[in-house]
């Protein structure tokens, strides 16, 4: 059996690269667990995930809060904001079975957007916490 985090990110994933809306406000499939050398953004990367034990005395479960960072070159907060609100958008509407596990629960959190420094470049964190419970 799979990891409930792995088989929520290939999900995640698959959903995000068929999302059309994405797609165009890309640029193509720009969805990435590690950015590609010489990628040129607006992406999307993966970021910080934590997973804790939700477990109950009679169930196994999982409980993992998933960020999501996508960046952005352009001056402003404007691309980084509609990439944001197609994500949380394209993600409404999870399968509830991922891999040998359900979704019990997937929101949106919160979207957090800065100007990275170093980079200058802008970046949307966009959180969403997630229930899994394997599938017997």
């Amino acid at each position: 059996m799979n990891h409930s985090a792995l088989a929520l990110q290939a999900t995640i994933y698959s959903v995000l690269v068929n999302s059309q809306k994405m797609t165009d406000l890309l640029g193509g499939e720009k969805i990435f667990d590690d950015v590609p050398n010489n990628e040129k953004p607006p992406y999307v990367v993966f970021g910080q995930s934590i997973h804790n034990d939700w477990s109950t005395g009679s169930e196994s479960g999982m409980e993992h809060s998933i960020t999501l960072n996508i960046w952005s070159e352009q001056n402003g907060r404007k691309e980084v904001l509609l990439l944001a609100d197609a994500l949380a958008d394209a993600l409404k509407n999870l399968p509830k079975n991922i891999n040998g596990h359900a979704l019990v629960n997937f929101t949106h959190e919160f979207t957090e957007v800065d100007r990275e420094e170093e980079s200058e470049l802008f970046i949307a964190r966009v959180n969403f916490r997630a229930v899994t419970e394997p599938i017997s």
